[in-house]
């Protein structure tokens, strides 16, 4: 794809903004790819009067079947106390769609050293465990609304898991960290909704995010695509756009894989964004994004929604009145919706994968 003149006039000045901390807005890590340590899965954040942090894990299984889990430690000031919680929708199950969310007191929070064990509540089997890349297993069994869960996934040839630099990207005065554990993984296991159980396999992605912020005013929207081919060929793509942003600039990277051989590219702005609408929200359907090699090299990459599963609100579950306060308190609602898409590389290269974006509503 070729850029133009403008484009790259574009490009050299926000690389000199870049350059001059106190007059950037925007600035993504320095310095190259590193691997993640297995410390590193240990909560970032929990102190401090604002704070939310996530560790996000999507299964791709068999017979089109995804679970979507994800853990997270948030205070939200005085709105309510500091929190844990877990999330999961399973998708294409008996081709329907299910969807909970648990919440607990952050006083029961066990991070066990020897094990790495993340236990929202010891009394519940809600849980994440295993020192990264050796080993690691998710386990969630619960029940909400009258539907019983019990899903347990255990991850083999689990690849190294990387973060850019120090894993930090700032917008404003705000830090917000990115630290991908898990690009690929085997996942095996099985998923049991109301009795039925399914033994399945497929692959695997966990990224962990932390700020000291509440995200709703902080980012306007943010961006996750994840394609596996195999343990050695895979891309992620991970950036935000802030929700004061000029010129739609954004925060995040673009990580591959090829044939082992590991490649990092800045996400540097949004050229395009078309838009669709979906589960009764406009969102965008084709993106345009400039990434920048280390090296100096410029590519537009194109990701499209191909095909919608699903949207996601925890603040759905409130009351009119509930959510109507904390939408005010908080400035707006996450929304997140996830599906299957495309990832158009330079080269006329195409790769089949799966967004995930939220929205700030």
């Amino acid at each position: 794809m070729k850029l133009s003149a403008a484009v790259i006039l574009f490009t050299a000045l926000f690389s000199l903004a870049v350059l001059h901390p106190a007059k950037a807005q925007l600035l993504n890590p320095e310095g190259g790819l590193g691997p993640t340590t297995a410390e590193d899965i240990r909560a970032q954040t929990l102190t401090g009067s604002h704070f939310n942090e996530f560790w996000t894990y999507h299964f791709f299984l068999d017979d089109g079947l995804k679970v979507h889990i994800t853990f997270s430690a948030a205070n939200f000031g005085s709105l309510k106390s500091p929190v844990t919680g877990v999330r999961v929708s399973v998708y294409g199950f008996d081709s329907n769609t299910y969807q909970l969310s648990r919440e607990y007191s952050i006083d029961h929070l066990v991070q066990h050293e020897d094990t790495y064990k993340f236990e929202p509540r010891p009394e519940r089997t809600v849980w994440f465990k295993g020192k990264l890349p050796e080993e690691h297993e998710v386990r969630v069994e619960t029940s909400k609304d009258g539907v019983n869960y019990d899903i347990h996934l255990k991850l083999s040839e689990i690849v190294q898991g990387v973060k850019w630099g120090d894993g930090i990207y700032t917008v404003g005065d705000e830090r917000i960290g990115i630290f991908t554990h898990i690009p690929y993984a085997n996942a095996s296991g099985f998923v049991e909704i109301n009795g039925k159980r399914k033994e399945v396999s497929g692959t695997a992605y966990m990224d962990q995010t932390f700020q000291n912020q509440t995200t709703t005013r902080l980012l306007d929207s943010g961006y996750r695509f994840i394609s596996h081919t195999d343990s050695q060929n895979w891309d992620v793509l991970y950036f935000m756009l802030p929700s004061d942003a000029r010129e739609k600039m954004t925060i995040g990277h673009r990580i591959s894989s090829r044939d082992g051989n590991l490649d990092v590219f800045e996400a540097n702005n949004i050229q395009k964004i078309d838009e669709s609408r979906t589960f009764g929200k406009r969102l965008a359907h084709t993106m345009e994004v400039m990434m920048i090699h280390p090296e100096g090299r410029l590519e537009v990459v194109t990701i499209k929604r191909t095909k919608d599963d699903e949207r996601f609100s925890v603040l759905s579950e409130l009351s009119w009145v509930a959510r109507r306060a904390a939408r005010s308190f908080l400035g707006g609602e996450v929304l997140e919706f996830r599906g299957e898409g495309e990832l158009h590389l330079p080269g006329n290269k195409k790769l089949n994968g799966f967004y995930n974006f939220f929205v700030v509503d």
